[in-house]
């Protein structure tokens, strides 16, 4: 839910996580696969930073390197379109949302949609860390996976996820008066109840 605030910056969400409720670990991904937010701006302004939501079961996990975050432009769903930037080697930090500054701002305009993507360099543990979803159910068009095999894009929903991945986009919005509220403030992983998926 927006929230009125005096900064220009909007968080871009699917996801409804908040803190102190329930995400589901997803921990069955395999090295070289991808999670990926469609994610639609609401604002005409620049996209300067991504956000990917890490935990682990237990919490405190050490910190685990990725292969990449991406953003890329709308292609047709679950397929996104050409890459815009690539951060290689992003270290995460299992109990928070992971936040990663691009290097040069993303012009977007009202109503265009990007997508933001997680690619995993391993294998997540059994317990995590991992990237997480909601578990209120999993929105049509807004999800998709790059899943090995078959060494494509696929749509997440229909391969029984519960609701939609914590991966967000954070745009400058200059003339904004809105904020995403993401709730997250202590990042404290005892403020989460995971369940397997």
């Amino acid at each position: 839910m927006p929230r009125p605030v005096g900064a220009a910056e909007v968080v871009l969400q699917n996801d409804s996580v908040t803190d102190f409720g329930s995400v589901a670990i997803q921990v069955g991904f395999v090295a070289g696969e991808s999670a990926a937010a469609w994610l639609t701006s609401v604002c005409d302004g620049d996209l300067t930073k991504v956000q990917v939501l890490w935990l682990s079961f237990t919490g405190g996990a050490p910190d685990t390197l990725g292969e990449s975050v991406s953003v890329f432009e709308a292609g047709a769903f679950p397929v996104p379109g050409p890459q815009l930037v690539v951060l290689d080697g992003p270290l995460m930090q299992d109990g928070f949302f992971n936040e990663f500054t691009l290097p040069a701002p993303i012009p977007v305009a009202i109503g265009e949609t990007v997508v933001v993507a997680f690619q995993f360099l391993s294998n997540p543990p059994a317990l995590g860390p991992s990237v997480v979803t909601d578990v209120d159910g999993c929105m049509a068009g807004k999800n998709s996976i790059f899943a090995i095999p078959p060494n494509q894009w696929v749509a997440a929903c229909p391969l029984g996820l519960s609701g939609d991945f914590a991966i967000r986009a954070v745009v400058d919005c200059p003339d904004a008066t809105l904020i995403f509220a993401d709730g997250f403030e202590s990042g404290d992983t005892s403020a989460w109840s995971g369940s397997a998926p």
